[in-house]
């Protein structure tokens, strides 16, 4: 399936794994398999391929995942040896109309400095410098114990999604219900009086967390401290903060995490109302 003129696409399926793999290996980035199979055939996300020629592996991928009002681009690769032929221009309009088609008034993704330009000709922009952040294991975390922690099970997603919708800016319920299901993820609330004031994902198989959502930087330290705990193959953490959570960010660099600004956040439509100054993790690039 492909527009008029454009490049052979077609939706990825499962069998596209080990290729789209590849693709990411060659551009220096992790794989996450369980991330890739989140967004091919599910009924909330799309992932278009474009075949090589005579069938010699993929020139390109992308996929588009729904949050509700918001959608999130990922994914986005051209193999080397078939770039500055239309086929990025390509998937990412098919990737943007479907999110559209979707509802989502919002689009966002993670820009890698040669690949800026391609979103700035389909009307992204710039949103400010996040900063992505390495905390080694040794730094002293201080929990609050007006907090108290405790396993999030399968019954209770509906907590975590009206916790992190007005935070986040979309509805993540089918994220999190995929996420459940997967016997590698365990995710942490915090709650003080009853009432939950933030939460961890953890994936105890990587070992990573995010997405990771606190209201007070104390909230941030207790639940960063039990993924310590829960992860002890866990040499370090690395989060990504938003732009506008430049507290956490100040936060974290007092505790001696080393800060890394970084600009690619780009966006597409108007601004959803949302707290970016309660998001400390994101679950991955290409998931938001």
């Amino acid at each position: 399936m492909s527009s008029s003129g454009g490049p052979p696409m077609r939706d990825a399926t499962l069998d596209d794994l080990p290729a789209i793999a590849g693709l990411r290996e060659s551009v220096g980035w992790g794989v996450n398999e369980w991330a890739l199979r989140i967004v091919i055939g599910q009924p909330f996300a799309r992932c278009v391929v474009v075949d090589g020629p005579d069938g010699n592996g993929l020139a390109g991928v992308g996929s588009g995942i729904v949050y509700g009002p918001l959608g999130f681009v990922g994914n986005m690769i051209v193999a080397e040896a078939h770039r500055r032929r239309g086929i990025g221009s390509a998937i990412l309009a098919a990737v943007a109309n479907y999110l559209t088609d979707a509802g989502c008034r919002r689009l966002e993704l993670n820009a890698t400095s040669d690949g800026r330009a391609l979103y700035e000709r389909h009307g992204f922009a710039s949103i400010g410098r996040s900063a992505a952040t390495r905390l080694p294991r040794h730094v002293e975390l201080t929990r609050d114990p007006t907090v108290s922690l405790g396993r999030t099970d399968a019954g209770r997603v509906a907590d975590l999604v009206a916790y992190d919708r007005p935070r986040f800016g979309g509805d993540r319920s089918h994220l999190f219900e995929h996420l459940h299901a997967d016997p590698g993820v365990a995710f942490v609330a915090a709650r003080r009086g009853g009432t939950m004031v933030g939460y961890a994902c953890l994936r105890t198989d990587a070992p990573r967390v995010g997405p990771l959502l606190a209201d007070e930087p104390s909230v941030a330290a207790t639940l960063l401290a039990e993924t310590f705990d829960l992860l002890p193959d866990a040499t370090e953490l690395r989060l990504n903060l938003p732009p506008n959570n430049r507290p956490g960010a100040a936060w974290l660099r007092g505790l001696g995490a080393s800060i890394e600004p970084w600009d690619g956040r780009m966006a597409r439509g108007d601004e959803l109302p949302k707290r970016d100054e309660t998001i400390y993790g994101m679950t991955v690039g290409a998931l938001g």
